[in-house]
């Protein structure tokens, strides 16, 4: 990995991910992702985002879309949001943006006042 701290927001979790796969390098992925060695190098040398396509290769090697990469997403629920969001066209997108701001204002609506989620 690079010398220099990595903050770009895609190289700092592609840095996590290499770092908790012990069978996981730089070298491996490259592979697994169609690209050159030198080309996920470069990425973490320079600290600059690379583009969207090649992100989607190297998200797609590790079995995973750019999406749910991304997301802050902590359990199998959220997860799953995220990756059957990311299937939608834009107008089934905002659609389901709508319905799921309903069920959040019924949510606060039949929470008694005073009273936290604890989840």
């Amino acid at each position: 990995m690079p010398n220099q701290p990595v903050t770009e927001p895609f190289l700092v979790r592609l840095e996590t991910a290499i770092e908790a796969d012990p069978e996981l390098n730089v070298s491996n992925l490259a592979v697994r992702a169609g690209l050159a060695n030198s080309t996920i190098r470069a990425m973490f040398r320079d600290n600059k985002s690379p583009r969207v396509a090649t992100m989607r290769k190297i998200c797609a090697a590790l079995g995973t879309t750019l999406e749910e990469f991304m997301s802050n997403a902590q359990t199998a629920e959220e997860r799953e949001i995220v990756r059957l969001f990311a299937q939608l066209p834009d107008p089934l997108k905002q659609e389901l943006l709508g319905y799921g701001r309903g069920l959040a204002a019924a949510a606060d609506r039949s929470r008694p006042k005073g009273v936290e989620d604890d989840e």
